[in-house]
């Protein structure tokens, strides 16, 4: 396994109560993940002042939830301490090693997976053997520069960071800043830094739709498991679009231009910071960015201003740099994965969390990782590789029809769909495993043994 953030700590839970064998390697000094602020694995992008978007009550994992005393949207320290809680309370550390960077996993002719590790402060490799390999390595770790380069950038004289590195506002008093993305650290940087800074823009090629944290008296994410929820599409959009303008009103009235797709078609970015600073002038919102001089920047309504920094929120690359692309990869964001979770023709690798789910990932964890389980202990049966690259072909067809087609979106699920999918798939499993082969589910968002997995 790899990784000991919230995706190979729930795996490792799993696998632990199920008895299968397994050791997780984490190139960290700790648990945690991207959670651990300033983590020493170099791939967390916490920032100082970060709380949850997505209320404790939605975050917490299906078997442990987080305490009662925690506030509404936790502050990241408060999701350490529950992550590192949960692995104390379920005994998780024993399988865990630390400091240990996997740099290499490569599919053996005969069968399982060869796994080459380095410790820290060492340059000495180990080499193991392992029937299956779970990937659980995250995807906000590998920051993404806009594709090609911005005309000018590398003329630009200012200070230039992606997201990823930025910590404090601190560095931004009295100076002009440009953050480029419309995302939730884009929209909440902005905020912050607009308290200090001389001067505040906010620029964004598409427009979104911003979400207060609070929807009548309750955390917007609750809307996921509200009556709400059920009704189809075509009623959900206008719906939840007529709430958005009851409760937030229009977005003209903060400056920002009307989204063209519905409140579903993209990930919902949340900020109750930037709305305010919008209305009261801290941050001036602008289109998107066509070219950068010395010291300014030019935007794509013809208008130009004096920039003194910039902080690219343009989201993060899906990378695994210890695989060979030609075992698996991402390529434009897009993962031929069935479930989110098995690639059909590579038998023993399986991917835990690479989904964007509309509401929070933390509970579906914990189901996909006890399908991965029955999959190694031979429970449940996978159906064909043709099937299921058919399955996968099919799902990215509505997919296309659902979400809009950026990078960003390419792993974007919706949470009720995909969680309902993956049980009907693990009560299909059961069926092939005992020899019935059932019609393959609606898919929705989506080797020799040896001592370990």
């Amino acid at each position: 396994m790899i990784g000991a953030g919230p995706s190979g700590l729930a795996a490792s839970k799993v696998f632990t109560s199920r008895n299968v064998p397994f050791d997780c390697f984490e190139a960290g000094s700790g648990i945690g993940g991207l959670w651990r602020y300033g983590n020493d694995n170099g791939m967390s992008g916490v920032y100082a002042s970060l709380h949850t978007n997505i209320s404790k009550e939605s975050m917490s994992f299906t078997s442990r939830a987080m305490p009662a005393t925690y506030p509404v949207f936790p502050h990241h320290s408060l999701v350490l301490a529950y992550l590192e809680d949960y692995a104390t309370s379920f005994d998780l550390h024993r399988h865990i090693v630390c400091g240990t960077k996997v740099t290499s996993v490569r599919p053996l002719d005969d069968g399982g997976w060869e796994v080459v590790c380095r410790h820290r402060g060492t340059e000495a490799e180990e080499t193991r053997r392992y029937s299956e390999v779970v990937v659980a390595n995250g995807h906000h770790w590998d920051p993404r520069f806009p594709a090609p380069a911005v005309p000018g950038a590398e003329e630009f004289e200012g200070t230039a960071i992606h997201s990823h590195d930025y910590r404090t506002p601190d560095p931004y008093a009295g100076r002009r800043v440009l953050v480029i993305g419309m995302g939730n650290s884009a929209c909440e940087i902005a905020a912050e830094i607009s308290r200090t800074a001389a001067r505040t823009f906010l620029s964004a090629r598409d427009a979104a739709h911003v979400y207060p944290k609070m929807l009548l008296g309750r955390p917007a994410d609750h809307l996921a498991s509200s009556p709400l929820s059920d009704l189809p599409r075509f009623l959900k959009d206008p719906a939840l679009r007529l709430l958005l303008r009851l409760s937030r009103g229009a977005p003209a009235q903060y400056g920002l231009p009307d989204p063209v797709g519905g409140p579903l078609a993209s990930h919902p970015s949340t900020s109750d910071e930037l709305l305010v600073q919008l209305a009261r002038g801290a941050v001036t919102p602008k289109p998107g960015v066509s070219s950068f001089g010395r010291n300014t920047a030019a935007f794509a309504d013809g208008s130009r201003e004096a920039v003194d920094a910039v902080v690219y929120a343009t989201g993060y690359t899906i990378s695994f740099p210890f695989l060979d692309p030609a075992v698996f990869a991402a390529p434009k964001g897009r993962t031929e994965l069935y479930l989110r979770t098995v690639p059909p023709r590579v038998p023993g690798l399986y991917f835990m969390g690479l989904a964007q789910p509309s509401g929070a990932a933390f509970p579906l964890l914990e189901p996909q990782a006890e399908w991965i389980a029955e999959l190694i202990e031979g429970a449940v049966a996978l159906p064909s590789p043709t099937d299921m690259t058919r399955a996968i072909a099919r799902e990215w067809r509505r997919h296309r029809t659902t979400y809009v087609s950026t990078y960003r979106h390419g792993i974007e699920i919706d949470f009720r769909s995909y969680r309902r999918a993956l049980r009907r798939e693990r009560r299909a499993g059961r069926r092939r495993a005992r020899g019935t082969v059932p019609a393959l589910p609606t898919v929705a968002g989506t080797a020799p043994a040896v001592d370990r997995v």
